[in-house]
């Protein structure tokens, strides 16, 4: 067994195909296929199901995929992270972050290491945390950031900040005039939520059922503009992290057609965690990332660092 028995094993089950593999590797069809029967030779296990039209992983297959990507990742990235150990910072590390991130925190966070590591590249995935952790877990991002308490046999984490939620709501809603919302009071409100695949909507709506009610859901954007107008519009109540909400000092129209209250009564935090992948290989860049953003924690806005790594 060498990394080619490996990296043809890895292409064949991403791909599905022996054929679009060849095509790829510019090698033929039939070196693919004894290659991929020598590996299964070796292992005693059947690796692939062959049939006409496609390529099905077997149960073997599967739990096999899992070390072989690892050790292709480790292979790959190999001269690379050596060249960063001995002799320069550089290299690049891909960061999955929901759109609800805290804006003008992490935007800081960026420059700051942008100062320190001008020759580190940083490449932003923006996808809600469900999407970021299967992405983490599948090794095609670094490490993520995400909205709810991470899972400890899969990542490794820690805490990073945490948020209230607060209500926005039209200038005329009756609502308007309460100083903060128990979040009971808004059961005939129709809401504007996140999709379903941020973790915060399952939060939202959980809560909701916890005090009584299935909220009316008239709208789900990932977008938080498009949110704010839908609002502005009297079609639809939001709640969203207090430092994300908008303020009356804002020159917009949405501004100021809109009010601001506490949520309470359960009060909702938004607590963000910045993840990795549990024993998974993390290149030299990465690391310094982390690292960098753990030596930052005590600067960072918000509830008190209680939480510690997992």
């Amino acid at each position: 067994m060498d990394f080619h028995h490996l990296k043809y094993f890895v292409e064949v089950a991403d791909q599905k195909s022996f054929s679009k593999v060849a095509r790829n590797l510019h090698i033929s069809q039939s070196a693919i296929s004894r290659t991929i029967k020598a590996l299964e030779d070796e292992l005693g296990v059947v690796l692939f199901i062959r049939n006409a039209k496609s390529v099905e992983m077997t149960d073997g297959g599967t739990i096999f995929l899992t070390h072989a990507k690892r050790v292709v990742f480790m292979f790959e990235h190999l001269k690379i992270d050596f060249e960063n150990e001995f002799r320069l910072e550089q290299g690049s590390v891909l960061i999955g972050l929901p759109p609800v991130t805290d804006a003008p925190i992490f935007a800081q966070l960026l420059g700051e290491f942008k100062q320190t590591y001008p020759q580190i590249e940083l490449e932003l995935y923006e996808h809600g945390s469900k999407k970021i952790e299967i992405s983490v877990q599948e090794g095609l991002i670094d490490v993520g950031i995400i909205c709810t308490k991470p899972n400890s046999k899969e990542f490794d984490s820690f805490y990073l900040t945490s948020d209230p939620l607060s209500v926005i709501l039209p200038k005329d809603n009756p609502l308007a005039l309460e100083e903060s919302i128990s979040l009971d009071q808004l059961a005939d409100q129709s809401f504007v939520l996140h999709k379903d695949d941020f973790n915060l909507h399952d939060e939202i709506v959980k809560s909701c059922k916890s005090v009584g009610f299935q909220p009316h859901i008239v709208f789900e954007t990932s977008q938080r503009d498009l949110m704010l107008q839908t609002v502005a519009a009297h079609l639809a109540i939001a709640l969203l992290p207090s430092r994300l909400c908008p303020t009356e000092d804002e020159n917009t129209k949405v501004g100021s057609s809109v009010v601001v209250r506490p949520l309470v009564n359960p009060e909702i935090m938004h607590t963000l965690h910045v993840i990795w992948k549990k024993g998974h290989y993390l290149s030299h860049a990465s690391r310094l990332w982390l690292d960098f953003v753990m030596a930052r924690l005590p600067l960072i806005p918000g509830d008190t660092h209680d939480e510690t790594a997992e």
